[in-house]
């Protein structure tokens, strides 16, 4: 996919390699895409919380065509010869009157072990704040202990939705 100019901050890894981090483009369908596919069946089933094979056309249609007043959506970048490969995504919508925000996020299982995620989701976190969000909210799957290591390190609060849902509720206050 040809590059979406990638202005934002270029976050170095220790492993060789940059990344930088801008919001998603309508024209990037096919680095979703190709995100999900390299994805292992379980980290799919993490992200989703059941097995899929296939991202729905309509999840990549929502996700493209953000309305900015209530969603917002990050990708984190590698460019190679003016080539971008999406590594991991992080998105945010806003629920309807309540100023509280859920996100979602899926690393590239390559750049999971990297700071990638905690970087996405630091700039989800400053851009819902800067929208007068009130409160994050993330549906962590009990068992997905990184994912749960990393909002802590962020400052959620996680507390069990209730025992036989198997999730856990990550929330975060805005107004730190």
């Amino acid at each position: 996919m040809k590059s979406n100019s990638c202005s934002e901050t270029i976050h170095a890894i220790r492993d060789g390699f940059s990344y930088c981090i801008r919001p998603i483009a309508k024209n990037d369908k096919k680095g979703l895409i190709e995100l999900f596919n390299q994805l292992s069946q379980e980290n799919r089933y993490l992200r989703f919380a059941h097995a899929i094979l296939k991202l729905p056309d309509a999840f990549l249609e929502d996700i493209l065509e953000l309305d900015y007043k209530k969603e917002m959506a990050f990708v984190a970048v590698i460019t190679h010869s003016n080539i971008e490969k999406i590594i991991g995504i992080a998105r945010y919508v806003a629920i309807d009157s309540e100023n509280v925000c859920e996100f979602s996020i899926s690393i590239g299982d390559e750049y999971a072990a990297h700071g990638v995620g905690m970087n996405l989701m630091k700039y989800l976190i400053n851009h819902a704040q800067q929208q007068n969000l009130k409160k994050m909210i993330g549906y962590i799957l009990t068992g997905n202990i990184k994912m749960l290591k990393m909002v802590r390190e962020l400052g959620f609060h996680i507390n069990t939705a209730s025992p036989e849902t198997g999730f856990k509720i990550a929330e975060l206050d805005l107004n730190n």
